[in-house]
């Protein structure tokens, strides 16, 4: 009986490991996308960036229409984190207990469109033992894209093609 209870255990712990789908370094295809992962190590901890290939990400970009112009104030850009941090919960609320007992922690840094406040790109930061996947980062990457655009006062972002926006946090 110690010896079955032990093979179960064994098999438990080894398609638990084979569940995980990690993060790995290099660009991965997924659901009609290409999302480019990066492993950074800084002062022995590690760290992921997955960031979703956008339209213009091979095209030559301008940072400025007017290069005499002002510089965007982040009073300016409108965007609802709210939604943002909602969508990401519902998403991994299946796994809240590990994510809290990993101390996972997801961070986001946007782009968006000047002319119609349409995200660009998303650049995601996780944790290096992070037990998110790229199937969960591209659900959320496509609802985020779809339920979330930024808006702008002011007359500053006239002068921009794309508006950088970040961080959005998402502790557990």
């Amino acid at each position: 009986m110690k010896t079955l209870i032990y093979i179960l255990l064994a098999i438990t712990l080894c398609s638990s490991c084979f569940a995980q789908n990690s993060l790995k370094d290099g660009k991965h295809n997924y659901d009609g996308k290409t999302f480019a992962v990066t492993k950074n190590s800084y002062m022995g901890k590690t760290s992921f960036s997955v960031r979703v290939a956008g339209q213009f990400d091979n095209k030559p970009q301008h940072d400025l229409k007017d290069p005499n112009g002002l510089p965007m104030s982040r009073k300016d850009i409108h965007v609802d984190t709210n939604k943002v941090k909602e969508i990401i919960r519902n998403i991994l609320e299946p796994h809240t207990k590990e994510l809290s007992a990993n101390k996972d922690q997801i961070t986001l840094q946007f782009k968006f469109a000047q002319k119609d406040g349409s995200i660009e790109s998303i650049y995601y930061f996780l944790n290096g033992n992070t037990i998110i996947n790229l199937k969960e980062i591209a659900k959320m990457d496509r609802q985020i894209k779809k339920q979330v655009k930024a808006t702008f006062t002011g007359t500053e972002h006239n002068n921009y093609f794309f508006i950088n926006y970040g961080y959005v946090r998402v502790i557990f």
